[in-house]
């Protein structure tokens, strides 16, 4: 009796975790970059986009470039940035507290900084891994894990770091294979000489 399970949380605990429903990062025109939900909210891609498209109206109306902009509709909490050709979003429930909000953001606009040395949607689509990266270290399933740019950045840039080597073999493994190749069809050809 009153046992809440093994690895559960208790109800009221549950409740005092900042949470966020879903990440965008929409472009200059209200397209996806790139849309993580973290909740049932919004189950279907019809719902998501025309959600996306009540928060992109409601804000790009005006200029977040310096600073967070916070809005409330629909009983969500959204906290949203702009940087050259992309919107940057951070989604909540209407409990909970906008400073941590903007914080959130905060920590994604810098970290993506950092790793990519530019916000724009050319960069971040080229660097899409990364982008995805490091909304995955902000944030997992819907809980905060981190909120400190340089720490997101540097692991990011560690798991970066440690897919380069695999393609830089296969691109070593693909230059000897057309070595080979090419050695194989110039001595068939000195043999039919």
């Amino acid at each position: 009796p009153g046992s809440t399970g093994e690895g559960a949380q208790p109800e009221s605990m549950q409740s005092d975790i900042p949470s966020v429903i879903c990440v965008l990062i929409l472009d200059a025109d209200g397209q996806r970059i790139c849309c993580k939900y973290f909740s049932d909210d919004f189950p279907t891609l019809a719902e998501q986009q025309a959600f996306e498209k009540k928060v992109f109206d409601k804000s790009s109306r005006t200029n977040a470039k310096s600073e967070a902009e916070i809005i409330v509709f629909d009983s969500l909490v959204t906290v949203y940035k702009n940087s050259s050709d992309a919107w940057f979003f951070v989604v909540s429930g209407a409990n909970e507290n906008e400073l941590i909000l903007a914080n959130v953001l905060s920590a994604l606009t810098d970290a993506l900084t950092t790793t990519l040395r530019q916000l724009d949607k050319r960069t971040m689509l080229d660097n899409y891994e990364s982008l995805l990266l490091t909304v995955d270290e902000l944030i997992d399933g819907g809980m905060i894990l981190e909120t400190d740019a340089t720490a997101i950045a540097n692991r990011v840039g560690m798991k970066a770091g440690n897919a380069e080597p695999a393609a830089a073999t296969e691109t070593a493994t693909s230059s000897f294979s057309f070595a080979f190749s090419s050695a194989k069809e110039s001595f068939a050809r000195s043999l039919l000489r």
